[in-house]
């Protein structure tokens, strides 16, 4: 998991309407609805669970310390999606106990090594890796009108593209998997071979040279320059969990609505719908 910075997250709070009107002119979904889409619920039904989940959001001193505006930040997206969502008073074990004494659904919270949202009652653990990667997905689905069928690229296998591309794999994109490191893009390929049989997953030994070879990514990597200003081309549409963002400013500006990237608001409203998504 990436640790964030306060200079990441300190505007989020307040452009969270911009950002979801971003999000509909590139997906033609709000915030709720892509969370929706992700783990396959209906949007109202979505809605009517998170009005009704309270969630404690609780600071954790451990590893590097509190980030200073992530809880809040967390707090300010559970609100916008409808949620009775505040940060607790105490960090820590207090902070849980707290939780717990006044009788709170669900709580969210975060060390240096998971990001968590745990509902009390039912014992669903949402992880943010894997809830970024669906969500993301589900966005470059919602992108092009259904991935079924076209090519679908996943930069970086690692536990997000790793989610990402087993929503891809799932949803019948044709998937192409890279990574710097050859033997996570085969690992991930046996992965994706067992729960897809005859699905067409192909590891790559370098990247594509133009969109026409990839016109859906992925991009899950922690690298600033993953995609080249070359692929970043009209016909290319990119869902970018990875911090940094893997594409130039000047790609970024000229892709416009045919890039959906967040560094936070996505995958936690795919943790708030996969915490009250039912399950199998």
């Amino acid at each position: 998991m990436t640790r964030l910075t306060n200079s990441d997250i300190r505007d989020i709070s307040a452009s969270l309407s911009v950002y979801d009107a971003e999000l509909k002119a590139a997906t033609g979904s709000s915030m709720l609805g892509i969370a929706a889409h992700a783990w396959g619920m209906d949007e109202t039904m979505l809605s009517e669970r998170l009005r009704a989940l309270t969630v404690r959001v609780i600071p954790v001193s451990g590893g590097q310390g509190i980030i200073t505006d992530f809880s809040r930040t967390v707090a300010a997206i559970l609100n916008f999606l409808g949620c009775d969502a505040r940060v607790a008073e105490h960090p820590d074990v207090w902070g849980l106990a707290s939780a717990y004494d006044t009788g709170a659904d669900a709580v969210f919270m975060a060390d240096d090594h998971r990001f968590v949202g745990i509902h009390l009652n039912t014992r669903v653990v949402a992880d943010n890796s894997e809830a970024t990667g669906r969500v993301f997905a589900a966005a470059l689905d919602l992108m092009a009108g259904g991935i079924k069928n076209r090519p679908a690229l996943v930069l970086g296998c690692g536990p997000v593209g790793e989610a990402g591309a087993r929503a891809l794999a799932g949803a019948g994109a044709k998937t192409m998997l890279y990574d710097i490191n050859p033997e996570a893009s085969q690992a991930l390929k046996a992965l994706l071979d067992r729960e897809n049989a005859g699905a067409p997953v192909e590891v790559l030994a370098a990247l594509p040279e133009g969109p026409q070879e990839a016109s859906y990514i992925l991009e899950a990597t922690p690298s600033g320059q993953s995609i080249p200003d070359g692929l970043a081309t009209a016909g290319v549409y990119v869902a970018a969990p990875g911090v940094p963002l893997g594409i130039s400013s000047h790609a970024a500006d000229r892709m416009g609505p045919r890039l959906v990237h967040d560094k936070l608001e996505l995958g936690v409203a795919a943790m708030a719908a996969d915490l009250v998504a039912d399950k199998p």
